[in-house]
């Protein structure tokens, strides 16, 4: 079902991860901000590769293991594009908002996570009650 809560965490999470690639500079220099959309290629693949996991999730309702591996898969993209900025790019650039609100997604996902467990153990309960 799409109108689980779950399902509005995996959107949530998409359209943060959308809006930091496009609105929030993940790096910041003296003059000027570096941007997700303009460099970064392998970080912004992996971004974008955690919001259309989170996009496909949300139509995995009826596979709640399933929907939990796909969760897990995108926190690792997630972490993957952190890593990335942190290790390779970081020179003498300092961190901007973006790298910080990478986090947002990455919670939210924990979130969808915990609720889908608890699904899973009220399916479980009303099992073993028939």
């Amino acid at each position: 079902m799409i109108q689980r809560i779950q399902s509005l965490f995996f959107f949530f999470s998409a359209i943060c991860s959308i809006t930091i690639v496009y609105v929030f500079p993940v790096l910041q220099d003296q003059l000027a901000g570096y941007f997700l959309k303009d460099h970064f290629p392998y970080v912004r693949f992996c971004v974008f590769f955690s919001a259309a996991l989170s996009i496909f999730a949300i139509f995995q309702f009826k596979n709640r293991k399933r929907q939990q591996l796909i969760a897990s898969f995108s926190r690792l993209m997630i972490t993957i594009a952190v890593l990335l900025l942190i290790f390779l790019h970081k020179e003498d650039k300092l961190f901007g908002a973006g790298i910080v609100l990478l986090s947002i997604p990455f919670l939210t996902l924990i979130a969808a996570n915990f609720f889908i467990n608890r699904d899973e153990k009220l399916v479980r309960s009303a099992d073993r009650v028939r």
